[in-house]
């Protein structure tokens, strides 16, 4: 039996609170998990059962990671979210993100696949939306 749960929360540093919060609330549509104050230097997302507490950061980003993971240093690579259609989400997401690349699907061995396509936010995290299929 594991000792951990389940994944709880991430904390996501920021240098421009209002363009996180415009992004993840306003264009992701993610709710808010605690009651937000407009002069807070903070905020906290409902993202499924895991929160994202946002918290400004200092000093300079680190160069955007690339596309493809295999190229990118060691360290916490990507966000993903599921989503039930990838074309319907790409549609609606369309015009409000920055996207890399163009769809991809990656296959395992035991059958399970995914589509999925990639964007920036707007501090240069990088963010997958992806459609999994069990084998």
């Amino acid at each position: 039996m594991s000792l951990l749960k389940r994944l709880d929360n991430i904390d996501i540093l920021y240098t421009d609170r209002d363009a996180m919060l415009d992004f993840y609330h306003g264009v992701l549509g993610l709710p808010f998990f605690l009651p937000h104050e407009a002069d807070d230097d903070w905020f906290a997302l409902q993202a499924g059962d895991v929160t994202l507490f946002f918290f400004p950061g200092t000093g300079a980003h680190p160069p955007r990671l690339d596309e493809n993971g295999a190229v990118n240093p060691p360290g916490i690579e990507s966000i993903a979210w599921a989503v039930d259609d990838l074309d319907a989400a790409v549609a609606v997401l369309d015009g409000k993100v920055e996207w890399v690349g163009e769809e991809k699907t990656w296959t395992h061995p035991s059958g399970r696949w995914y589509r999925m396509r990639t964007f920036y936010d707007p501090e240069g995290n990088k963010v997958w939306i992806t459609e999994p299929h069990t084998a």
